[in-house]
C-alpha cells in the first residue's frame, strides 16, 4: 500500500496488508516477527524523514514511543532520527498485532 497521506486508519490497513503478505509468504522455520521487522524497516513511513514526521503528527505513536524508550535513543540523535525510530516502532508494533490477530483467527 502506497499512500501520500497517513492516519491511524490507513496505518492499521497497511499493517494488516503487510501481516497478510508475511503470513502468506512464510516458509518452514521463518519467524513472522523477523519478517515484520523487514517490512517496518523498509516502509516509506520509516525511511523517509518527512514521511516519518507525517506519521508522528497524524497517528497515535504510543507504541512507537515505547519502542524508543525500550531501545534507547539512536546514536546520532536528531529530530529526524527520533521521528524515524518512533515511526518504525509504531509500524512494527501494528504489524505484529495484525500477525497475532491473523494467527488467532485461523
Amino acid at each position: 500500500m502506497t499512500s501520500e497521506y497517513i492516519d491511524d486508519y490507513i496505518l492499521d490497513e497497511m499493517a494488516r496488508e503487510y501481516a497478510t503478505e508475511i503470513i502468506t509468504e512464510l516458509e518452514d522455520g521463518d519467524d513472522p516477527l523477523d519478517k515484520a521487522h523487514e517490512y517496518a524497516d523498509g516502509s516509506q513511513w520509516a525511511i523517509y524523514y518527512y514521511r516519518a514526521h507525517e506519521l508522528c503528527a497524524n497517528c497515535n505513536t504510543d507504541n512507537g514511543e515505547m519502542y524508543l524508550e525500550e531501545t534507547g535513543t539512536p546514536k546520532d540523535v536528531t529530530y529526524n532520527n527520533l521521528a524515524a525510530t518512533i515511526a518504525y516502532g509504531e509500524i512494527y508494533h501494528r504489524i505484529c498485532v495484525a500477525i497475532s490477530d491473523i494467527q488467532h483467527t485461523t
